[in-house]
Order: structure tokens, then sequence, then C-alpha cells
């Protein structure tokens, strides 16, 4: 059994590749050691045969992985990097090391399929945006802080705001500190957002999707426009890519062609339930 594991700045997501859809499952990992979190989560796997792993959280964080995993299965994990050319998408960036791992592999994922130009907008602790065209440029993309870093911005920069809770009812005039921030942070957000959308939709003349994922979807979506389809496990569909290659070269040709199509099938089917863009 192949692992896929994709390590955020606050939270691992997993799951293990076979045939059918991705599943995936999560947990919450400390900023300064994830053994106990394996431990809790991982002790009962077994038939582990390889582990790919998109990494954006450090080298500490990959070394105790690393030492995890080799004294757990034997295994050293393969940590997947930005690459110029992939897959059928090609990076913009200069220095293509330097594009986020979890976003490359979003751009992968978001183009195989497509009939048009893709924005990937990634909530995570930042906001990420990436537009691919359907050919698999890479067009850029631009950065923006998520909810957790305004929220700790103001709570972390104001005397008053010292003790705000993390988690508050929503509400669009609040009476109350905690709502208050909950409130401006969300709007701030999707105005952002979709003011982002509008822009891109005149720049492609309506020919492009928009596909939301990361940690603070759920909180978004319902302010955003309906047409944003949610693909939460795009970074590690993207990374199942990587996980099959060796798969691609070990079979025979048949075996290959078969193993191929059943993969795509799959994806088809889900890339079809995405939505086109809005005309």
């Amino acid at each position: 059994m192949k692992l896929l594991v994709d390590i955020g700045n606050t939270r691992i997501k997993w799951a293990s590749l076979q045939s059918g859809p991705i599943e995936s499952q999560s947990f919450t990992r400390s900023k300064t050691g994830i053994k106990a979190s394996l431990n809790s989560n991982w002790k009962t796997l077994e038939n582990i045969s390889s582990i790919h792993v998109s990494n954006v959280a450090g080298d500490k964080i990959a070394q105790q992985l690393t030492e995890w995993t080799e004294k757990q299965w034997g295994l050293t994990p393969t940590f997947v990097q930005s690459e110029k050319k992939r897959f059928g998408v090609t990076n913009s960036y200069t220095q293509v090391e330097l594009l986020g791992i979890d976003r490359w592999l979003a751009l992968i994922a978001a183009r195989q399929h497509a009939r048009q130009a893709t924005c990937i907008i990634d909530c995570g602790t930042a906001i990420t945006i990436d537009i691919v065209t359907k050919y698999g440029a890479h067009q850029g993309g631009m950065i923006i802080p998520g909810l957790s870093l305004m929220r700790e911005s103001l709570t972390s920069k104001t005397n008053n705001l010292n003790n705000i809770a993390e988690e508050s009812d929503f509400k669009t005039l609040a009476v109350n500190t905690q709502s208050a921030i909950q409130a401006g942070t969300l709007y701030t957000v999707t105005a952002t957002l979709e003011r982002i959308i509008d822009d891109l939709k005149q720049q492609f003349n309506n020919r492009i999707r928009f596909i939301i994922t990361g940690g603070d979807a759920e909180q978004l979506k319902p302010l955003l426009p309906t047409f944003i389809a949610h693909y939460p496990d795009i970074v590690l569909k993207g990374l199942a890519y990587y996980a099959r290659q060796g798969d691609r070269k070990q079979r025979n040709p048949q075996e290959t062609v078969e193993a191929v199509e059943a993969v795509e099938a799959v994806e088809a089917v889900e890339a079809s339930s995405l939505p086109e863009a809005v005309i």
C-alpha cells in the first residue's frame, strides 16, 4: 500500500493509494514535533510499500517523519519537490523550487482533464492563488494572509484582544469581540477573493473554472459564489501522480495501459463533477 502524506503548517492529511477515489484523513500536528501524532494515528497501519510526501513544514519535521517511518516500517519517504515541467504542467517560476510543493501538486491535479483554465484557491495558514491553462502553462499566482494569520495579527498586536477565542458563532453584525474578529476576517478574505475572481473572469473571457481547497475552505465557502468547486484532496491527488510513476515503469506495457486507463477513468468522473465557468 502506498501512503500519500500532505504536511501543512498545522495539520497532516494522508491517504492510502488504492483503486477508486482518494479518501483522506487528517490530524493536527504540533509546531515542534510530530512523532507523538504519528504514533497515535499510524501505529496500526500495515503493509506500507512506499511513502510519498508533500511537506511545507520544514526540514525538522521532514527529519522526524523519516526517523519514524524508518523505525516503524523500514521505509524512507520520498519528499517530492517542485520541478520545471512534469505531467503536462510547466512551472512559471524562474527558480522552480521556490514554488511551494503544495501549489505545484495542486496545479498538476487541476490540469488533468481540464477543458479550460483553472484557478486554484488554497485556503491554509496563507491563501495561495494559482492559475494553470488547459495546456498546462502555469500563469503565476499570488499569496494573501489566511484567516488564522489575520486573527493572530489582531490578537497579538492589540492589548485588549489578547485572549480571544479561536472559534465563535458567526454574525454579520457582532455584539462581542470574538464574533467581531471572526466576521471581520471572513469578510476581508472573501471580499478579496471575490474581486480576484471577477478580475480573472474578465481576463480569461469567462473561460476559467475555480477550485477551492485547504483547511479554511469550509468556513469561506458559504460567503463565496456557488460556482466555486470544493476539491479538498487536490494536493494528495497531485501527489498520487508521482506515487504511480514507479508502477508504470515496472509493469509490462499492457498492464501499464490498463492501470493508467483505470486511474484516468476515476479522475475523469471526479473532474466531470467540477462545474464549468459561469458565462
